[in-house]
């Protein structure tokens, strides 16, 4: 006992009792204040800031998410509203990669899934003699590829080969903008 006397001195003795104060009086403030709720639509927008609602410039309006001109969505992508002209696949392909440009990125063939799922939405139609997707079949050796069309609605399918006779009307998918 008389070892901790020794050791006792005005500086530890004042620490000790800082060191409760402080503990002793941050709980009290949180049990006073918890609960405060602030409603953020109370906040008005910073006074003096030119581009208080902008986001790097843009607004947030500019960053949803759309489909290009022409298109709907339909679950993850956007699909074209009108078919196109009957095609065989490999022109179809390169007709729907031949607008890509940085308004109009990614574009290619619906899956079969995709173009199933788009003709549930009224605004697409199913052309006349079915449309191209872009599954395709091995065929024979020295044959062309046989590709997956969809004949009618909501699980029609077909083969055709890829050639002029095997011609269908195809839309093109692309991913959404923002």
């Amino acid at each position: 006992m008389k070892a901790m006397r020794d050791r006792l001195s005005y500086a530890n003795v004042m620490a000790t009792l800082a060191v409760f104060i402080a503990i002793g009086g941050t709980s009290w403030a949180a049990v006073k204040i918890s609960g405060r709720q602030i409603k953020e639509r109370s906040l008005g927008i910073v006074q003096f800031s030119r581009e208080a609602g902008l986001l790097d410039g843009r607004t947030a309006e500019s960053l949803l998410v759309r489909c290009p001109t022409g298109m709907v969505p339909v679950d993850d992508t956007c699909i074209e509203t009108q078919a196109h002209s009957p095609a065989n696949f490999h022109s179809a392909v390169l007709e729907c990669g031949a607008v890509e440009n940085i308004k109009t990125p990614g574009r290619r063939l619906p899956t079969y899934q995709e173009l199933t799922m788009a003709l549930t939405h009224q605004e697409i139609v199913l052309a006349p003699g079915g449309e191209l997707t872009s599954e395709v079949e091995a065929s024979s050796a020295g044959q062309p590829l046989n590709v997956i069309y969809v004949t009618e609605p909501p699980a029609g399918w077909g083969l055709t080969p890829d050639t002029a006779a095997g011609a269908k009307s195809y839309r093109c998918v692309a991913d959404p903008l923002n």
